[in-house]
């Protein structure tokens, strides 16, 4: 819907609408938009002359900033954000092109499970278009979560508490857009996913801007209008246009104090979880099996004790050796026949059934598991093979220290670590400066 000029100033100079977006704006950075483009940020508004001078400038629609600034218009003139950040609110964003009554299913699954967390007091409005924001006032949040303010906490808590939710419902979503027909448009190449039919979006960071309440959506002309968040299934984009709107609902206008603290918990946990994931998908990545395998001369003093043969710890180091042979390069009949010849240098043999009973397990693995690290309880130290040698002591793990060893001897600087002080430990890749240190160092 095409709107005039005069239309759209004549909306905006509604006294109940200045009064309601006054009452949001109060510490936000504003952003207005014009036919051709978007107004100077940062922006604020302080007094209702201001928005009414945007709107007399041509303002088509406005958006808010999600963060509160002690100063918005200070903005660009500080390099740590979170010294000018007071708070933040949190405002969902959902977006459907394909089903406008899908992204209503979306929103009140969104809804429940904010309920289901404690949340009372939810804000709902149309965003003008497609969907649909759902908010929590930032004042039910904890405000210090461990050594942090939750001012602090932003854009981070707020992507968690996102993904979060997208993967709490990630199930109930798929079912919904399977029962709107939509199931082929959830094909991806690792498996089906509702979230790119139905969108909860968290791909926003700092100085994330939402429509204003109110606002005027520049495309379709309708208006981003609060909504009572138990009838959003009785919503239709009709109910947004101008000539319609009442301003007797609110947003992020009403909260209770700590209502949102369990969100935040489970979302922090969350947060971690999935940290400890990427962690580990780095470390098995930084562990990937090298196409030629690494010549035994490159293997750290520890892996070589336990290649010499040993009185205890026999089975501790079958472990070792078969995931750091697999990890190196080498191929399951080649480790399968030096694990043969170490048996046999073993003060006692281990028997052939457990020998071939742990190979044929390790290499129905589906991945690659490097050995246990150095500081491993029970491992290396514990059976006495940890040598501690310059490169070992900087590096986590046996394979780590072969792979540098190796890349050292691919780059012709295979010496690189020969030149360490032995009184000091200091190293040094010239020789010259070395035997400069090493004297001065000796006295």
């Amino acid at each position: 819907m095409e709107l005039k000029d005069w239309q759209i100033r004549q909306y905006y100079e509604q006294e109940e609408l200045i009064e309601k977006v006054m009452e949001l704006a109060e510490y936000r950075e504003v952003a207005p938009t014009y036919p051709k483009g978007y107004g100077k940020r940062p922006d604020a508004l302080n007094f209702p002359g201001d928005f009414k001078q945007l709107v007399e400038n041509g303002a088509v629609a406005f958006h808010f900033s999600v963060e509160r600034w002690r100063n918005p218009l200070l903005i660009d003139q500080v390099s740590n954000l979170d010294s000018l950040r007071e708070t933040w609110d949190m405002v969902i964003d959902i977006d459907c092109d394909e089903s406008f009554e899908l992204s209503k299913k979306t929103a009140e699954l969104v809804i429940q499970e904010l309920q289901h967390h404690g949340i009372e007091n939810i804000s709902a409005k149309f965003s003008g278009n497609r969907g649909f924001h759902i908010g929590i006032r930032g004042e039910a949040f904890p405000q210090q979560i461990g050594e942090k303010k939750f001012s602090e906490l932003y854009p981070r808590l707020a992507q968690g508490i996102v993904n979060y939710l997208r993967h709490q419902l990630k199930e109930k979503m798929i079912s919904q857009v399977e029962k709107h027909g939509l199931r082929k448009e959830m094909q991806t190449e690792k498996g089906l996913d509702p979230y790119q039919v139905a969108d909860i979006e968290n791909d926003w960071g700092q100085r994330h801007l939402f429509r204003m309440p109110y606002s005027l959506h520049d495309g379709s002309g309708l208006v981003s209008k609060p909504i009572n968040p138990r009838k959003i299934s009785e919503f239709q984009k009709e109910d947004a246009e101008i000539e319609k709107i009442s301003f007797e609902t609110g947003f992020l206008d009403t909260y209770k104090k700590d209502e949102a603290t369990n969100l935040a918990v489970q979302a922090l946990d969350f947060i971690q979880d999935r940290e400890e994931e990427k962690r580990e998908e780095r470390k098995n990545k930084e562990f990937e099996r090298p196409e030629d395998a690494i010549p035994e001369k490159y293997f750290p003093p520890s892996i070589k004790n336990i290649l010499q043969g040993l009185e205890d710890g026999r089975k501790r180091g079958l472990f070792i050796l078969i995931n750091f042979y697999r990890c190196v390069g080498y191929g399951w009949n080649e480790i399968e026949s030096k694990i043969w010849e170490w048996n046999e240098r073993n003060e006692e043999e281990l028997s052939e059934a457990y020998i071939k009973g742990q190979i044929r397990w390790h290499s129905n693995r589906p991945e690659d598991v490097p050995p246990p690290n150095y500081d491993a309880n029970g491992y290396y130290k514990d059976m006495q093979v940890y040598e501690g040698d310059n490169l070992e002591e900087k590096v986590k793990n046996p394979v780590s220290y072969a792979f540098r060893k190796a890349k050292k001897r691919d780059s012709g600087n295979e010496n690189e670590d020969d030149l360490v002080c032995p009184y000091c430990g200091k190293e040094y890749k010239v020789e010259s400066y070395y035997k400069k240190h090493v004297q001065k160092c000796f006295g």
